[in-house]
């Protein structure tokens, strides 16, 4: 049976006033989510177009280790509603092989991938590795690649990256700065550009456990001022790879800045 697609339903709904606001989690394929968040018997190939009623938002982690084809992107597309947003993790090759420099060729074969996204298309994560030491003139000739009509944002692993110079290249280029926190590594909280991206990859462990519900109000409240402040909003929840922690801190999250997708969804998730 082929998967439901969207294209005659409704779009998603946002805030009725003020800039964009969507939560979700990074990536949707996790076995341990089956029985959890997926219902047990949904094929995989559906999952997509399930959480997708959940959440008007996912970070798409895959496209990281290897580009996905045309034929991947416009189905991901097809079967997610109007309104739903996709940010699209940058191929490691510009990030970790290359390290921004001399990436002209990845950086363009990697952005053709990724149009048949569209309108969903949402900001393109680059995502650098630790022990990766600040380089802001190495950073400013990538900035200068990239071409207008994409957004982008910048996750910087190593601590050398948090400085000035680093945060006015972005703000210069419109780029994002990416808050984080993984497991006592925790980014400074600031934005650079129009937009407030976090992503929370696990509070005590790596990629698990579920956050407390004080740190993800305290999380809350920041974006929420962020948002008050004119910023588009964007929040991922990474902590997928145990039971259900990511969706449920998600859904917290959600109802807490009255994000009217996934707020909805919470209560029967």
């Amino acid at each position: 049976m082929a998967a439901t697609t969207y294209s005659d339903a409704g779009p998603h709904r946002q805030p009725s006033s003020g800039p964009p606001l969507r939560v979700g989690t990074s990536g949707w394929s996790y076995p341990n989510w089956r029985g959890l968040f997926y219902p047990p018997g949904l094929k995989p190939a559906d999952w997509l177009g399930f959480y997708a009623r959940q959440f008007a938002t996912v970070e798409l982690n895959a496209s990281f280790y290897r580009l996905p084809t045309p034929a991947m992107v416009e189905r991901w597309a097809a079967v997610t509603p109007p309104g739903f947003l996709f940010a699209v993790k940058a191929w490691r090759t510009i990030t970790h092989e290359k390290r921004l420099e001399d990436c002209q060729g990845p950086l363009a074969q990697f952005l053709a991938r990724i149009e048949p996204f569209g309108g969903k298309l949402g900001p393109t994560l680059f995502q650098l590795p630790p022990r990766f030491p600040a380089d802001p003139d190495r950073l400013a000739r990538f900035l200068a690649l990239l071409p207008s009509g994409h957004r982008y944002a910048f996750e910087f692993r190593d601590p050398s990256w948090w400085q000035d110079e680093v945060y006015a290249l972005l703000e210069g280029r419109g780029a994002g700065f990416v808050c984080f926190d993984l497991a006592g590594l925790r980014s400074p909280r600031l934005t650079t550009g129009p937009l407030a991206y976090v992503r929370l990859h696990g509070f005590e462990r790596r990629y698990r456990g579920g956050y407390p519900a004080a740190a993800l109000a305290d999380w809350a409240g920041w974006l929420a001022a962020e948002r008050a402040a004119e910023r588009e909003v964007l929040a991922y929840l990474d902590n997928t790879m145990d039971a259900d922690d990511a969706w449920r801190d998600a859904c917290t999250i959600a109802v807490l800045l009255g994000d009217p997708v996934a707020a909805s969804g919470a209560g029967g998730a």
